[in-house]
């Protein structure tokens, strides 16, 4: 194996990986946008005209955009949590682990001493056929768990969108009814 090849396989790895974090930094600003949507949900609505619900048409398109509201926000929370769910990564062994193989196969290189060559080239080489199968199959692992919470952070972020239009219709229509003096 090249150490090209190497070197495709571990920015790769790489990416899918720094790409996990980008999406929890990403679902913070999600953290906020819902609390405070909520907040404006909660801070528009009204009990007192309940009643009043099927005798007007502005009531009822009030309690309508206040539903739609509540159910989109719901909606968007379900996939941010989806985004969030920890998951677990392919990784590769840990550096303790790969620096004992790398000592173990120095003192096995060194032990068959008497064949000649460049043990440190050996060693890389060795390397190098051991860590990039690893590699790809993690990669590959990886990218589908990113593309699945990317998905569904793309859906929380579409579901916050409509919820966002239903408060603003919910709230143009608080205002019409005080205006009226319901």
């Amino acid at each position: 194996m090249s150490r090209d090849f190497y070197e495709l396989c571990y920015d790769q790895y790489k990416y899918e990986m720094s790409e996990s974090e980008r999406l929890y930094q990403k679902a913070g600003v999600m953290l906020v946008v819902l609390p405070v949507l909520g907040a404006i949900i909660t801070s528009l609505g009204r009990l007192d005209i309940f009643t009043l619900r099927f005798a007007r048409w502005d009531v009822f398109a009030f309690y309508l955009s206040s539903v739609l509201a509540f159910l989109a926000l719901v909606i968007s929370a379900v996939f941010l949590f989806a985004c969030v769910y920890p998951r677990e990564y392919k990784t590769l062994a840990d550096m303790d682990v790969w620096q004992k193989w790398r000592e173990e196969y120095l003192k096995y290189l060194s032990a068959r001493e008497e064949e000649g060559g460049d043990t440190a080239a050996r060693l890389d080489a060795a390397m190098l056929v051991n860590l990039c199968p690893r590699l790809v199959e993690a990669q590959p692992v990886n990218a589908q768990i990113n593309e699945s919470r990317r998905k569904a952070f793309k859906k929380s972020v579409k579901w916050a969108a409509i919820a966002s239009v239903a408060v603003g219709v919910q709230g143009l229509f608080n205002l019409i009814l005080r205006i009226q003096g319901v």
